[in-house]
C-alpha cells in the first residue's frame, strides 16, 4: 500500500521536473523574442533606406517633369 509521504514525494518530484521543463521553455522563448528584436530593427533599417531612396526618386522624376514641361511651354511660348 502506498503511503502519503510517498504520493507526496512522487508529487514533489513531478512538480520539480514541469518546473525545469517550464523554466527551459521560458528560456527558449526568451531566446525568440531576442531573434525577433534583431529582425524587427533590421527591418526597421531597410524600411527607412527604402524611404530615403523613394524620397530621393519623387525629387529626380518631379525636376525632371517640371524641367520637361519648362520646355515644352518655352516652345510654345516661342513659336
Amino acid at each position: 500500500m502506498v503511503t502519503s509521504e510517498e504520493r507526496m514525494s512522487r508529487l514533489e518530484g513531478a512538480y520539480e521536473q514541469v518546473d525545469r521543463r517550464l523554466d527551459a521553455i521560458d528560456r527558449r522563448l526568451d531566446g525568440i523574442d531576442k531573434r525577433f528584436d534583431v529582425v524587427d530593427r533590421r527591418f526597421g533599417e531597410v524600411q527607412a533606406a527604402m524611404d530615403r531612396r523613394f524620397n530621393s526618386l519623387t525629387v529626380l522624376i518631379g525636376g525632371g517633369w517640371i524641367t520637361v514641361m519648362g520646355a515644352i511651354i518655352g516652345l510654345i511660348v516661342t513659336s
